[in-house]
């Protein structure tokens, strides 16, 4: 039996360096609509460690993540 997964040493090197209180997301997609994916994950911010994605992806991708960095949280109407 093969793994095709997400490397596990990577995913515990991961979590070792990142802060208390700080979360990392590990995405395996074998099949995608880009701007789908985008859309769905946008708003959560974050940095991209490592992607198998070409050039152009991989920056769009960089780009919506840092967006979401840039922008301010919306809060909610007070009540």
């Amino acid at each position: 039996m093969a793994d095709f997964g997400i490397n596990d040493a990577f995913m515990k090197e991961v979590s070792g360096k990142i802060d208390a209180g700080s979360a990392a997301l590990f995405l395996l997609i074998k099949n995608m609509t880009a701007d789908k994916v985008l859309r769905e994950i946008q708003d959560a911010g974050g940095v991209v460690l490592k992607t198998s994605l070409d050039d152009s992806k991989e920056q769009k991708l960089r780009d919506a993540l840092a967006k979401a960095a840039a922008s301010p949280p919306e809060m909610p109407p007070a009540t």
